[in-house]
């Protein structure tokens, strides 16, 4: 019994050091429900978030794939980002700032982060940055696929609001056709099929 209770413990103590915490989204997003049953990979993912208020939000898998994304980014779109707020970046989670407020918001702790109101990433037909993110985090995912340190390339999902205005998330979806992205996923919670029965 002794034996047991060490094993116990043993394994107890293995899984809370080895475990990793999930970024907390910077949103509250409530989305709609329906009866499909499709699940989704448990990594890989590329989500981009649509809150309530029409803010887009972006989050991807991959501290590799990441850390090459931003260095894409930062010598196509000069955001002036130290190698420590690359590095920052890769653990950062979901953001949602303009590419000219990057460098503030991450040199913020992760609790000022979470405080601090965002306006959203731009997705509007005149300004749009969030197109170039979701390409070149695609990019960035398929040179690690090639180079062995990922087994697939990124699932697109969108995760939207209940409430959301239609025109935000149309947006998004015009976003991810105008770079090609014609299959994706909108994340749902499920709801019981109306259609199936249940055994007695």
């Amino acid at each position: 019994m002794t034996a047991m209770c060490d094993v116990a413990f043993l394994l107890l103590t293995f899984f809370m050091l080895t475990a990793k915490m999930k970024p907390q989204e910077p949103v509250a997003v409530d989305t709609p429900s329906s009866i499909s049953e499709t699940k989704l990979p448990d990594a890989g993912t590329l989500t981009v978030l649509v809150d309530k208020d029409g803010r887009v939000f972006l989050d991807m898998a991959g501290q590799h794939t990441r850390l090459a994304l931003i260095k894409d980014m930062n010598t196509q779109y000069p955001m002036g980002l130290t190698e420590e707020e690359q590095l920052k970046f890769t653990i950062a989670g979901a953001f949602g700032v303009p590419r000219n407020q990057l460098k503030q918001w991450l040199d913020l702790n992760p609790t000022e982060r979470a405080q601090v109101q965002v306006p959203g990433m731009p997705a509007d037909s005149t300004n749009n940055e969030l197109g170039p993110w979701i390409h070149n985090a695609r990019l960035a995912q398929f040179h690690m696929k090639q180079e062995g340190k990922v087994s697939d390339e990124y699932v697109i999902v969108v995760k939207a609001d209940k409430d959301t205005p239609y025109p935000a998330v149309q947006k998004v979806i015009n976003t991810l056709i105008d770079i090609n992205v014609n299959k994706f996923n909108l994340i749902t919670s499920q709801e019981a099929d109306p259609n199936k029965t249940e055994a007695l």
